[in-house]
């Protein structure tokens, strides 16, 4: 895409990602919630269900030319911080579309981005799946690994 997308681009892209959402929170049972941010109509939260972390939250936010979805993995480690950069490495390996990285505060986040101009509702499960699919995935073993046995699941 040479040009930002017009108004009316942005505009179908926002409902597209309304109406997806909606059907995700009636037809998903791993979409406890969803609800468009308050302080930006391009903005929006969906609360997870998973097994290895319980709950967790999903960022989507509509940019000039592309949606990212983002999520917070894990608060940054106190122990064995080059074993659990190590592990988080050797596993983005294998990650296709999705990239772990360290946020503020050095907390661990993973997220993936879409161009705007193919969105379509395979891509959005394609987005949230794979950010499930990591947290379920890297979680626990990292926990593990960045709190030793102040970490109990």
């Amino acid at each position: 895409m040479d040009t930002p997308p017009t108004p009316e681009e942005i505009a179908a892209a926002r409902s597209l990602v309304d109406r997806w959402l909606a059907a995700e929170v009636e037809g998903n049972p791993a979409v406890a919630a969803a609800a468009q941010d308050l302080e930006s109509d391009r903005r929006w939260m969906v609360r997870l269900n998973g097994e290895e972390k319980e709950v967790f939250t999903v960022w989507f936010e509509l940019r000039q030319r592309s949606l990212r979805a983002e999520t917070y993995l894990m608060p940054a480690p106190l122990e064995s911080h080059a074993e659990v950069y190590e592990y988080l490495l050797r596993t983005a390996e294998g990650l296709r579309g999705v990239t772990l990285s360290i946020g503020a505060e050095d907390a661990l986040y993973a997220h993936t981005e879409f161009p705007i101009e193919f969105l379509d509702d395979r891509q959005l499960d394609r987005m949230l799946g794979s950010l499930h699919e990591v947290t379920e995935r890297v979680f626990v073993p990292a926990m593990r690994l960045a709190f030793g046995d102040r970490f109990t699941g």
